[in-house]
């Protein structure tokens, strides 16, 4: 169980910026794993997962149920939570110490859930085999200083898809791979381009229009192909100089110009390209079998334009992590191995639309045809050149306050002002989380 302390003195921290999390686990002693014996009877383990997409949520229940059935002396209770709230129930539950023993985890948000002490470190449970067989960058994002604390089963990137006739009818290249991508010159001149034509009504979408997280993730690599980013990993609490730094700024103000101009569409319908009105789409790999049904063979799948810093591929995932509640580290370690084998990871892929995590499942991977497109990006899998957000644990005020700003500056607000708006937040924050931890340190122990 967790120290009275942690409960005690909740009410001090901040709700919004996840210090309750780590006020419950840095007071009083860390719980030590516990392996039970396999002389035991039964270990039941309470799992929570968000509510995705209807095929993955069927998909997880019926692996839960085979599991089950293999595992006479394992029970998984499984509990889906709806996408909205699930960080939020997350956090209470660290709260109130009713933690289930596995849980899912968006990538971005594993630093708040681990400063506030609601995960233990897989490293000495994950087998050498395991680790061996994951894809590095997927790996890596389930890491926090240096410790890994989630294992995902798949991986969703971020691409521009593009209708091959119409870029080769403006009498630009394809590009394949990401040394061979668009500079911001040849990218802005092809957009014109294609306003010229009158079989599209603008040129690009690029989710603009998406809700929430999604909307961090179509930005992402936009600013770091600018040499911004939301978060600088040497300074994940910071605001001032990264929000707003002038990387940032000129992203933000060419994406402001591209909408002014009319060369993004609102895709208010959510159907811009799949539609025909734009010849390319700035989204995720989870679109690819909806877009490839469409356009067949014109569709081509390129990689982010260099805008002075390089072209990025991004990703994010879902992860699997132990909490705390967790007293059989062994089942649970069990139940996440089976869902790395090669056959599960395959089914999560396919039930994601998204990347598989390793490389045995990669190797059996037929759901994206074998152009070069994906050829390179398979690669880039391979050797983990494939990018996702630096970990902080503030990260849900950065990228709400990010999403603020730039709704605004869409709106025709001043982009620098917009920024140094959501900087000050951040900033705001992390002066309370290093106050707050002051306050834990000086507590008894």
């Amino acid at each position: 169980m967790f120290n009275s302390n942690r409960r005690n003195h909740s009410l001090i921290i901040s709700a919004f910026l996840l210090v309750p999390l780590l006020l419950q686990g840095m007071t009083g002693c860390e719980r030590q794993e516990k392996v039970v014996s396999k002389s035991a009877i039964i270990s039941e383990l309470d799992v929570w997962m968000h509510t995705g997409n209807k095929e993955a949520l069927l998909l997880i229940k019926d692996q839960v149920a085979r599991f089950n059935t293999n595992h006479s002396r394992i029970q998984i209770n499984l509990t889906s939570i709806p996408k909205g709230t699930y960080n939020a129930q997350i956090n209470a539950a660290i709260r109130t110490n009713t933690m289930p023993d596995i849980v899912e985890l968006d990538g971005p948000y594993l630093a708040g859930i681990v400063e506030g002490g609601g995960l233990i470190k897989l490293d000495k449970l994950l087998t050498d085999t395991a680790r061996q067989d994951m894809l590095p960058a997927i790996y890596r994002q389930g890491m926090y200083q240096g410790r890994v604390y989630s294992l995902a089963t798949s991986a969703n990137n971020w691409v521009m898809y593009a209708r091959k006739s119409a870029i080769e009818a403006a009498g630009y290249p394809v590009p394949v791979m990401s040394k061979d991508a668009w500079s911001l010159t040849v990218f802005e001149a092809l957009l014109a381009s294609l306003m010229k034509r009158s079989d599209f009504s603008a040129a690009i979408d690029l989710g603009l229009q998406q809700p929430g997280e999604r909307l961090s993730n179509v930005l992402h690599p936009i600013l770091l192909s600018f040499g911004g980013g939301m978060i600088d990993k040497d300074r994940p609490l910071d605001g001032m100089g990264v929000l707003n730094s002038e990387q940032n700024i000129a992203a933000l103000s060419h994406i402001r110009r591209w909408i002014r101009d009319g060369y993004v569409d609102n895709n208010s319908d959510g159907k811009a390209f799949i539609s025909g009105r734009v010849a390319l789409s700035w989204d995720g790999l989870d679109k690819y079998d909806l877009y490839q049904q469409q356009f067949g063979d014109d569709l081509a799948v390129v990689p982010l334009p260099d805008f002075g810093a390089g072209s990025y591929r991004t990703q994010r995932a879902w992860g699997w992590g132990l909490t705390r509640s967790c007293e059989d580290t062994q089942a649970a370690m069990r139940f996440l191995e089976f869902l790395l084998q090669p056959d599960e990871v395959l089914l999560a892929a396919k039930a994601n639309a998204t990347f598989p995590a390793t490389y045995s499942a990669l190797a059996r991977f037929d759901t994206f045809n074998k152009t070069p497109s994906f050829s390179a990006l398979i690669e880039e899998q391979k050797r983990g050149d494939i990018f996702f957000q630096p970990q902080s644990p503030l990260y849900s005020v950065i990228s709400e306050a990010f999403q603020k700003a730039f709704v605004r500056i869409r709106k025709g607000e001043d982009v620098e002002s917009s920024l140094n708006s959501a900087a000050k937040i951040v900033d705001e924050a992390h002066h309370k989380f290093d106050a707050e931890l002051k306050e834990v340190a000086a507590l008894p122990h």
